[in-house]
């Protein structure tokens, strides 16, 4: 909260002793600045710290405000007050031209219709040895009436009495009025005009505050008052800043005649500080946990409801349903209104810096974005050199573009690296000035006001996450299908559940490896990124020219086909007998025609070539300068970072190829094992998973898959499988007390076995 101060002071001290207008006039414009200096800071030395002057007074006072006051002590009755003096802080966070804003705008609504005088100081506070940029006032409560504006009064009618209404009369004739004082303004002796006054002009601040760039505000209000406000609106950050006792008023004259209560002052001060700064890192710690809890909750709202977006139950949903359709229109809504409301949500990083850029001038706020620019491109590069992935071996071209991009990446990194060294003593300057306490508690008090904010934002995004995950919840419940699952199987049905299983797979595999060849183009090469970053390089230069040179290329290739044709017609002609020499005149005559014209296109293709290899020359000339190969390396570590993505989703389109390339070999191999070890009596038989022991750690899935799937391992022999299925015959209830584990026909088929061998 910014510092306000509104002080009227009368004609007279405390004591009840008349100040000295033109003394006092001396005093504030600083026009005896020798005596004045003297007198506050009991030395000799000059100080200055009037930084700006302005007067509105009568043409026969020529400008001096000194001549017009002396006149109203000369000229006023005895008893009646010679002057006014308000007294005005002014914000320490705006300049000169800024703060004589808010003084030109206060001034035309309270001072524009009497004579004044008044003066900005800009000084060090005596006890907060922070800048103290204030105003005095000077001013006469009489009025510049409609007879001033017409024609001045002289000095000494000016200040006489103003002339009384006549019997019968509302207000003194114009004419008597020309010949009395000017009148005086009886709303500066009001409580109630004094409020108003105080209100205006922390409105005048806070607008001139607001059009300047700054959050921060003042409050003409008591702190008892902030108080209850600020508990009304649940800031329990505020209510302990404002719960304290006001400071008292201690003049420029007491800092020099009462070191005691000086000090008194400074540890109070001191406290206070401590207090807020304690309170500040409490409320922020607070609210960046409210944030990061918030917004994984809806960052999950978010997740589930793309996940019930993209399955296969919800997009066979028919949105004819009345109420299908009406979730479904909630659940959208609910989705963007939260990607809105994220992004309105400030980080605690985010409001900090905000609230930091705004105390702090143009160039300062440069030198943090171009040292913090630096660091950040510092750590990117960092980043991308442990990203880039190294080709293999086999490979030499791209280990060799790798090799130049990771060598130029590094060397960019040691610049930068110097680039901040030589950043860093202005850089650190910068951070010391955002350290004076005055700032500090300012940045604290704008970011904490950004958080607050979040703090509404936050509550709406919670509700609203809250909201979308029970209607996502209820639309996955309502379009889920209630199959059941099917768990016993014949031997036909575990054979066509096989062929089913082989036949998806195929259809995936083939659909994966479509994928990845798709994907294997998109994914650029480090040699391949080297030449787009010197075609980007040189501005598109070596696109085009190899575009020519495929164009001349092609042009070379019909050159030669021409050249073919020709020789072939050449030996036609000599071999050729022609009874009518005119038809050989003429053939020789194209003959040479086409000579002429192939010679000519040989010289302008081998022209186009010369000139092709000078522009490639020149280029390559361009690029191979260590500056430009950089910069190259750079760009093309750029365009690899962007192909990243791309090529991490073409490493996964690989292993999820290679992936199911096993699942079906592995598919293909157990179904071709059924078909072998199937048995005739099998056919007559009932398969399911038996029920594992309780104690026991596994327990038998119930995806159809699964089970016709184990089953077939356990007809194939696997030692594990047999443990696990039971059989019985298709024609028994199928009563639990009527199943066998496979294990125990495994047992009556080596008996079988047995018995015939020995037979």
């Amino acid at each position: 909260m910014a510092s306000y101060h509104l002080r009227l002071k009368n004609d007279r001290k405390p004591n009840g002793t008349r100040v000295s207008a033109k003394g006092h006039a001396d005093y504030i414009l600083r026009e005896n600045a020798e005596t004045h200096a003297n007198y506050i800071n009991r030395e000799g030395k000059q100080v200055t710290d009037c930084v700006f002057k302005g007067v509105q007074l009568p043409s026969w006072a020529n400008g001096s405000a000194q001549k017009f006051f002396s006149a109203a002590t000369r000229y006023e009755d005895k008893g009646n007050r010679r002057f006014k003096e308000i007294e005005l802080s002014l914000p320490n966070e705006l300049n000169l031209e800024q703060n004589r804003e808010i003084v030109d705008r206060f001034i035309g609504e309270y001072l524009q219709n009497h004579y004044y005088a008044y003066a900005i100081h800009d000084k060090i506070g005596e006890i907060s040895r922070q800048r103290h940029p204030h105003v005095h006032i000077m001013f006469s409560e009489r009025l510049i009436d409609d007879v001033e504006k017409i024609k001045e009064r002289p000095a000494y009618k000016y200040f006489s009495r103003a002339a009384k209404p006549l019997k019968g009369e509302k207000e003194a004739s114009f004419e008597r009025r020309r010949e009395h004082g000017a009148p005086k303004d009886k709303r500066w002796h009001s409580k109630k005009y004094l409020c108003k006054i105080r209100e205006d002009f922390a409105r005048i601040q806070n607008e001139v505050l607001e059009k300047n760039g700054y959050s921060i505000r003042v409050d003409h209000r008591t702190l008892k008052a902030q108080k209850i406000d600020v508990e009304k609106r649940g800031d329990k950050f505020l209510v302990e800043v404002f719960d304290r006792m006001p400071e008292e008023y201690i003049g420029i004259l007491s800092t020099h005649g009462n070191e005691g209560q000086v000090s008194d002052l400074k540890n109070i001060r001191e406290n206070y500080q401590k207090k807020f700064e304690d309170l500040f890192r409490q409320d922020f710690r607070e609210k960046v946990k409210l944030e990061e809890e918030v917004k994984v909750q809806a960052r999950q709202a978010e997740i589930y409801v793309l996940s019930l977006l993209s399955s296969e139950n919800y997009k066979n949903v028919n949105f004819e349903n009345g109420l299908l359709r009406s979730l479904n229109e909630k659940i959208l809504t609910e989705f963007e209104i939260i990607k809105t409301l994220r992004k309105q949500v400030f980080t605690g990083k985010q409001a900090l810096e905000k609230a930091q850029s705004e105390y702090l001038p143009k160039s300062d706020r440069i030198v943090l974005c171009e040292y913090e620019k630096v660091v950040a491109e510092k750590y990117n590069l960092e980043s991308l050199v442990k990203k880039l992935i190294k080709p293999s071996e086999k490979q030499p071209k791209n280990l060799q573009a790798f090799r130049e991009i990771e060598m130029g990446v590094r060397a960019k990194i040691s610049s930068l690296q110097r680039s901040m060294l030589e950043m860093y003593p202005k850089f650190s300057a910068v951070e010391e000035k955002m350290k004076n306490p005055y700032q500090l508690k300012n940045v604290h008090l704008v970011t904490h006001s950004i958080l607050q904010k979040n703090v509404e934002v936050l509550k709406e995004l919670e509700k609203i996450s809250e909201e979308l995950l029970r209607d996502a919840e209820e639309m996955k419940d309502l379009t889920e299908s209630k199959e059941s699952t099917q768990t016993i199987f014949s031997f036909s049905e575990v054979r066509e559940n096989l062929r089913q299983q082989c036949k998806i797979l195929k259809s995936e595999y083939e659909k994966s490896l479509d994928a990845k060849n798709e994907m294997m183009w998109k994914v650029i090469s480090p040699a391949r990124a080297i030449s787009m970053a010197e075609n980007i390089f040189v501005h598109g230069d070596l696109k085009k020219l190899r575009w020519e040179k495929h164009k001349y290329e092609k042009a070379v290739a019909d050159f030669e086909k021409k050249i073919s044709k020709y020789q072939q017609r050449k030996v036609d002609f000599q071999n050729a007998n022609y009874e009518n020499s005119a038809k050989k005149i003429q053939e020789q005559y194209y003959l040479t025609k086409e000579k002429i014209i192939l010679e000519t296109t040989r010289q302008k293709l081998q022209n186009t070539k010369k000139l092709l290899d000078s522009e490639f020359e020149k280029l390559e000339k361009i690029c191979k300068t260590e500056e430009a190969r950089q910069k190259i390396s750079i760009i093309a570590a750029g365009i690899l970072k962007k192909n990243m993505k791309i090529a991490k989703e073409y490493e996964q389109a690989k292993i999820r190829s290679n992936d199911l390339s096993q699942k079906l070999q592995f598919a293909k191999k157990r179904l071709e094992g059924l078909k072998e070890n199937g048995l005739r009596k099998l056919q007559n038989y009932s398969f399911s998973v038996a029920q594992l022991e309780k104690e026991s750690a596994k327990t038998p899935s119930s995806d159809p898959n699964f089970i016709a799937s184990l089953i077939a391992d356990a007809l194939n022999g696997n030692e594990n499988a047999v443990q696990l299925v039971a059989y019985c015959p298709n024609d028994c209830l199928r009563l639990p007390k009527d199943w066998n584990l496979m294990s125990e026909l495994e047992k009556d088929e080596l008996i079988h076995k047995k018995i015939m061998r020995e037979l």
